[in-house]
């Protein structure tokens, strides 16, 4: 029976309920807490914070696991919201994590990113979020991130997370000999290199990222340099430097 002193770990991720890094991390934590898994019927990748509220959700049980897991006909953000409100309204939980997420989700790509959004949602609710991604899946790194979230919730990282913050971490495509553990970094702007075909009169996106010229001490950088990225995110957008220049801009044109 579960210690009832053991938080409640809730897991989710946009590569939907049939993705194998889901039920590893999901694994990976039950032996440190009660694990949770609320996750897409099929791939959301790239929905960023979509929600679902003109259809209804269908939600269904999945049996076979050693923790309770729910298939959910919508996003991640749907999911955590989801889960948070509803089906376990009854049973708090302490901490979200998202992903283990097929790709990396720096920079710019977290605006688009389902995995972020997932810990996104999290910190909407007053819960420490995290996600988590690979540059490149492989067996070595999937197992270095999911350290990396034990280590999170066996040092209680997550209760110190201040509100309406959120992290995203990013584990780069390494080897045992080349990684170089993990760094604080912040959030990278490089913008892909948006490239369009077309195929049988449909327009297909590709393009890439300019690693080498990523800002120094963000998370593109770090993953450029066989560093995993842990990048403190805020719900709060605001510019403030920019808010102070539009107040005096509004005072000055009411004179």
């Amino acid at each position: 029976m579960p210690d009832k002193t053991q938080p409640h770990i809730l897991v989710t991720n946009d590569d939907g309920i049939a993705s194998q890094n889901l039920f590893a991390l999901a694994e990976g934590l039950s032996s440190l807490g009660r694990v949770f898994v609320v996750a897409p019927d099929a791939e959301k990748s790239g929905v960023s914070h979509a929600f679902t509220h003109r259809e209804g959700l269908n939600c269904r049980s999945i049996s076979g696991n050693d923790f309770v897991v729910y298939a959910v006909s919508g996003t991640p953000a749907d999911c955590v919201k989801f889960a948070v409100s509803e089906l376990f309204k009854e049973t708090p939980i302490d901490v979200v994590f998202s992903g283990v997420n097929a790709g990396e989700n720096a920079g710019v790509s977290s605006i688009y990113s389902g995995t972020v959004a997932g810990a996104r949602e999290a910190a909407l609710w007053g819960i420490p979020g995290i996600s988590l991604s690979l540059v490149r899946p492989s067996e070595f790194m999937l197992s270095e991130i999911i350290s990396f979230a034990k280590e999170v919730v066996q040092n209680k990282w997550h209760l110190s997370m201040p509100p309406h913050t959120f992290w995203n971490v990013n584990f780069p495509d390494a080897s045992v000999k080349t990684f170089g553990g993990v760094r604080a970094t912040t959030m990278g702007l490089g913008m892909f290199s948006d490239d369009y075909e077309n195929r049988d009169g449909l327009w297909f996106l590709d393009g890439c990222k300019p690693w080498d010229e990523a800002l120094e001490g963000s998370d593109d950088e770090a993953l450029f340099r066989s560093f995993a990225a842990l990048t403190p995110l805020s719900l709060n957008s605001t510019n403030h430097l920019e808010l102070n220049r539009v107040q005096a801009l509004l005072a000055s044109a009411a004179q």
